[in-house]
């Protein structure tokens, strides 16, 4: 039951945060300080020797630029530059600060997810300010202004948390042994921010007044992107990094490219695709927690 549950609060933390969007919107300034948590309890409980890139963590850095090249380049032939940045931002966006988290849940390779969760942040740092002045129509802004922008977020979601664990790790060591212990709680915090983004995003949705021929494109787009993500990745993996390569592909870190897309310099309505895949790649992770936990009452494994 403790395992469904957790498939049911991924959908009831959008229902809630869609309906009380206006009374939630302003707790979106303190997602960072969730993130940071939940990072921490992740990063305390691991080996620092595990985290070794591998062959397959090149192989997903590529398929996440790629992604990022078509989806945009199909988008702009079609001569729709607000679709093709919005579709950018969810391509684009490096694997999730909640993808170990999930893997835990699922009794994955935890080092393995982190490890590709730390590069492509770091290659999403150094390689998407050079894309946005192709992407955004901003005269007069140039590299250093967007590297700013992502790095000032980029600190924020894995610099402080790295931080702070490193500290916790070197000034009180038992505290490695937290991390299996508070598995509970990070997925609280987590399902907390899925609420604040899902009321943020509904919010801002509400105050645009966007026409349904607008918006479904996007969506429609963000769904692709999504879907292509978990599916390419869970047969990338296969077989032994199925679930891994999966949420690397298909767990964006949304909170971060809807800041990118949040700013002045950016379409408004570009900001609807991030806003959209918060829903669906949580959704997918919904349906793979539901399917481990019928693969494993399968082989009559104790969950």
């Amino acid at each position: 039951m403790k395992h469904h549950l957790r498939s049911i609060c991924m959908v009831l933390a959008f229902l809630v945060g869609g309906l009380l969007h206006a009374e939630l919107a302003p707790l979106a300034a303190w997602l960072p300080v969730g993130i940071t948590v939940m990072l921490c309890i992740t990063f305390i409980g691991l080996d620092t020797k595990q985290l070794k890139p591998t062959w397959m963590h090149l192989v997903l850095l590529l398929v996440l630029q790629l992604m990022a090249f078509v989806f945009w380049g199909c988008a702009a032939l079609m001569g729709n530059r607000v679709l093709a940045e919005s579709l950018f931002y969810c391509a684009a966006a490096p694997v999730a600060s909640a993808a170990p988290v999930i893997v835990n849940l699922l009794k994955g390779n935890t080092a393995f997810i982190t490890t590709a969760m730390v590069l492509s942040q770091a290659v999403f740092g150094v390689v998407t300010p050079f894309l946005l002045p192709l992407v955004v129509d901003a005269p007069g802004v140039g590299y250093v202004d967007f590297l700013l922008v992502v790095l000032q977020q980029l600190m924020l979601a894995l610099g402080a948390p790295a931080l702070i664990s490193v500290l916790l790790r070197i000034s009180y060591p038992p505290c490695k042994l937290w991390a299996p212990k508070l598995r509970d709680w990070s997925l609280a915090i987590w399902i907390i921010n899925l609420t604040i983004v899902s009321a943020a995003g509904t919010h801002r949705l509400v105050q645009m007044h966007c026409s349904l021929r607008d918006l479904w494109p996007i969506a429609a787009g963000a769904l692709l992107i999504c879907a292509i993500g978990f599916v390419g990745g869970y047969w990338l993996g296969y077989p032994r990094l199925k679930r891994e390569c999966s949420q690397a592909l298909g767990q964006k870190n949304t909170i971060l490219t809807l800041y990118i897309a949040g700013q002045p310099y950016a379409s408004p309505l570009a900001y609807v695709g991030p806003a959209f895949y918060v829903f669906f790649h949580n959704i997918a992770n919904a349906i793979q927690l539901s399917l481990a936990l019928r693969e494993k009452k399968k082989y009559g494994i104790d969950t």
